[in-house]
């Protein structure tokens, strides 16, 4: 390597001296020319130690740092080869040393010769050679750093492979000798283990001995103590229960005293009501015996003896109503037209439409209790129904098609008088509803005298309210139909409540002992119809909220038939001066869902002063 780098030294100065030898040869007059120039000199005429001083000098590459646990790695011999081989390059060079010394000292002695024109471009040529001079000992340099590069790091990756290769092993060694260790105290551990379990299960045998007989012994002490609490408490409770069953007693016997004392007070009270009814009550029939004429006395009269001649068929009556009862949802047939739900029931037909129902029925069997004759013909669009009244008067009942009325009149020697005329005002479609949207009236007199109670009024008050007129201004009459549909038109005149008639649940019948609370109401229809023959009555069924709409609907329509029939049959109040109506549960005087007496009730009202009537052709 050193002499390797004094020959490169040597390449590098040897031009320099040549290129600067002809100024030195000028200005040296004390040179001659016969003496030969020393350019360099070989390691031969200096012997190994002519190098320079600063190579001489210059420290070793100190060795790497030794590992403590590592043994001294021995410096490397240089191969005999690679010597060899650097003494032949030696040679080489040194031959290509002299060849060129000769080309410089000929080219040295031509420029010598040469015009002194020359030597600008011989100074210029100079200026390039030591450039390239340089390049080249730059280039040089590189390469030798490279190369010591390279030796270095291949030398570190002998260096770590024979280190991986020791600590390899030493790592094996480690982990050997480890699961040695670890063999060596598991082993001592489970004879320690085995030693501690032993003598553990004999302890615990032992323990479990003494535990045993410990824990029977608690148990004895503990049941016996039980015993003995239970006892007491058993002295306790029964002391207890004796005081408690002597208060219980004291307090049974304080408590019916209670109950049987507020017995006796409701049963007085209900006794002072009873009285004070029953002498309310025979007063009012006191006053009105003394109020009756002799006609209504034997009208009275009269009315009690059919009432008795019809209690002989009352179990018939009841078997046939009873069967009605039964019936009544079998026969219902529904069907549809547009928006309009239809439902037949027998006689009766069930509208539904826009929210809104109603009830239609067919009047002609009432027609004929107590008539002489009936019949019914077909007059072109129109079927006209006839009833020959014990007086010889006729009453014809005009209907179209599906039994809605349409007018009804009245014959009498000669003489011809509309009662109803239900056409429509200017020849209009015929609906179901027909809504006039009217306000309510308003009512400026006591409501005593609005609606009259049949029960508490007298006849005298039922009089005047069948007789009075409406109690706000009517604009036109109206048809009957519209005053069906329209609560505010029918809430123009007075109204009589007949709410001591009561029904039972599910059924229309009118019981016996119900027929003479129609008294007073049936009397005053009956003397209203002798004084005016075209008075028009409304009798209005109701019920109560239980059961369906639907069976609502019908057993209020047949209740306010019923009475219809009743008044007809023992009142003489002609069948062609009234006209029914059922509602069901839509206008309930109690409000409530549950059963009620007075929701189950009829309602009279004296419908003339709102019926449009006409001439009869």
């Amino acid at each position: 390597m050193k002499t390797t780098r004094y020959l490169l030294l040597a390449g590098v100065a040897l031009p320099l001296l040549a290129a600067s030898a002809p100024s030195i040869a000028a200005s040296g007059p004390a040179l001659s020319d016969d003496r030969p120039i020393v350019l360099a000199q070989s390691d031969e005429d200096r012997g190994r130690g002519g190098d320079r001083p600063e190579r001489a000098q210059r420290a070793e590459k100190p060795e790497r740092a030794e590992r403590p646990e590592r043994a001294e790695r021995p410096e490397r011999a240089e191969k005999p080869e690679r010597a060899e081989r650097n003494d032949a390059a030696d040679e080489r060079r040194q031959q290509r040393a002299q060849e060129q010394q000769e080309r410089r000292e000929q080219r040295v002695q031509e420029k010598r010769e040469a015009a002194p024109e020359r030597r600008e471009a011989a100074q210029e040529k100079r200026d390039d050679a030591r450039e390239d001079r340089q390049k080249a000992i730059r280039e040089q340099r590189q390469d030798a750093q490279q190369d010591d590069k390279r030796k270095d790091a291949q030398e570190k990756r002998e260096q770590d492979r024979k280190d991986a290769v020791k600590d390899k092993s030493d790592t094996a060694q480690d982990k050997r000798d480890e699961r040695l260790k670890e063999l060596r105290e598991k082993r001592q551990d489970d004879r320690k283990d085995a030693v501690e379990d032993r003598k553990d299960a004999a302890k615990d045998k032992k323990d479990t001995a003494e535990d045993r007989r410990e824990d029977r012994l608690k148990e004895l002490r503990e049941k016996r103590q039980d015993d003995r609490k239970d006892a007491a408490e058993d002295r306790k409770d029964a002391a207890k229960d004796k005081k408690d069953t002597v208060e219980d007693r004291r307090e049974d016997r304080l408590k019916e005293l209670r109950e049987k004392r507020q017995d006796d007070r409701k049963d007085a009270a209900e006794d002072r009501r009873d009285d004070r009814r029953d002498a309310a009550k025979d007063r009012r029939d006191d006053r009105r015996e003394e109020g009756r004429t002799a006609d209504q006395k034997q009208r009275i009269e009269r009315l009690q003896d059919r009432i008795r001649d019809e209690r002989r068929d009352a179990s018939r009556d009841k078997d046939r109503m009873n069967d009605r009862i039964d019936r009544l949802r079998d026969q219902r047939k529904e069907r549809r037209d547009g928006d309009r739900v239809v439902i037949t029931e027998g006689d009766r037909t069930i509208i539904r439409e826009g929210g809104r129902t109603i009830i239609r029925r067919d009047e002609g069997a009432r027609f004929r209790i107590g008539a002489r004759d009936w019949r019914e013909e077909r007059r072109g669009d129109e079927r006209v129904r006839i009833s020959v009244r014990p007086d010889g008067s006729e009453v014809y009942t005009y209907v179209d098609d599906d039994g809605r009325l349409l007018r009804r009149t009245r014959r009498y020697r000669g003489e011809e008088y509309v009662l109803i005329d239900n056409r429509p005002r200017g020849g209009g479609a015929i609906g179901a509803f027909i809504d006039l949207g009217l306000p309510p009236p308003r009512i400026s007199i006591p409501r005593e005298e609005y609606i009259v109670d049949a029960d508490t009024a007298s006849y005298d008050d039922i009089e005047t309210a069948f007789a009075a007129p409406p109690v706000e201004r009517v604009e036109r009459r109206y048809t009957l139909d519209e005053i069906r549909t329209n609560p505010p038109l029918r809430d123009r005149v007075r109204s009589v409540d007949l709410d001591s008639v009561t029904f039972d649940t599910g059924s229309w019948d009118v019981r016996d002992d119900q027929i003479t609370k129609l008294e007073n109401v049936g009397l005053a229809m009956e003397d209203a119809v002798k004084k005016d023959p075209k008075t028009i009555f409304l009798i209005e069924g109701h019920t109560d909220a239980v059961g369906s709409d639907d069976d609502n609907l019908s057993l209020s329509d047949r209740r306010a038939e019923a009475v219809a029939e009743v008044l007809t049959k023992y009142f003489d109040v002609p069948a062609e001066n009234l006209t029914t109506q059922g509602y069901g549960e839509q206008y309930l005087k109690v409000k409530t869902d549950g059963p009620e007496e007075r929701n189950r009730r009829v309602t009279v009202r004296n419908i003339t002063p709102l019926l449009q009537t006409s001439q009869a052709n």
